[in-house]
């Protein structure tokens, strides 16, 4: 028995083997009833039965539409699971071919890369024991040199252009100061009176995280110099220089508030 209801399928849609399907455009349940009481549905009223009982009719009338909406929940039940599963494939597949793509990316990247470096030309061999005899070297301050002396962490900054030349600035200020007299702590334990610039933290000295990546990467060079110079073992020297080789390469410098993150990085490393 059929009754007048606002459409609800697409005829044209075609399921996942190929092979046409009615498609439901929107969830069955909420539709509602028809009033089929009102004038709109006299005719169809008394199509049923010579309308000799309008109450009859539109029993009938509401229960031939209930089936059909129940019909149509469990087709809706059906259609939104198949339209998951698809979306799901498909979202699979889209993963896939980026990655593979980016695969071949890396792989084509990595081959230029090792075709580049072939043709760089190879550089000479030099005395790494012996420095540029022209060019006379800040030194780096008490604090700095008794830290590194004893093996204890010590920030960059003391390393840094701005901390060199604190300490240069501290040096001539005691020079000039003949009574220039600290108390200092020998490697033994012993108290010790010393002359000259105090071995007190840098006044301006502030966390590696805050150094600017500039300042970070040309201290991280003179630390290392100079740990070597005082004498680390070679293992300590090699693991230090690879770590602050691995930062200056660390790709996540190339993303925004990249060099920052590194920064942070690298000092919560050293500290640890």
């Amino acid at each position: 028995m059929a009754t007048t209801t606002t459409p609800n399928t697409n005829p044209s849609s075609s399921n996942s083997n190929g092979s046409t399907s009615v498609r439901l455009l929107f969830d069955p349940s909420l539709a509602t009833c028809p009033d089929y009481s009102t004038a709109a549905y006299d005719e169809l009223r008394n199509s049923i039965d010579g309308g000799t009982d309008p109450a009859a009719g539109i029993a009938k009338l509401k229960a031939s539409w209930t089936k059909q909406n129940d019909a149509e929940k469990a087709q809706w039940t059906i259609q939104v699971e198949a339209d998951r599963v698809s979306a799901e494939a498909e979202a699979t597949r889209l993963r896939e071919e980026a990655a593979r793509a980016r695969q071949v990316a890396e792989q084509l990247a990595e081959q230029e890369r090792l075709d580049a470096e072939k043709k760089l030309p190879k550089l000479g061999d030099f005395d790494e024991s012996r420095g540029p005899s022209s060019f006379v070297e800040t030194s780096i301050s008490p604090f700095a040199q008794k830290k590194l002396e004893r093996r204890e962490y010590c920030p960059l900054w003391p390393f840094t252009t701005a901390g060199l030349n604190e300490a240069a600035a501290a040096l001539v200020s005691s020079g000039e100061d003949a009574s220039s007299i600290t108390l200092d702590r020998t490697d033994d334990n012993h108290l010790a009176v010393r002359s000259g610039p105090s071995t007190s933290t840098h006044k301006n000295m502030v966390r590696d995280e805050n150094l600017l990546y500039r300042e970070f990467s040309l201290a991280s060079h003179r630390y290392i110099k100079e740990i070597k110079r005082i004498g680390w073992d070679q293992k300590h020297v090699e693991a230090l220089t690879g770590f602050f080789y691995g930062i200056d390469t660390d790709p996540m410098r190339s993303q925004e508030h990249g060099d920052k993150v590194v920064l942070i990085y690298a000092d919560r490393y050293r500290l640890d």
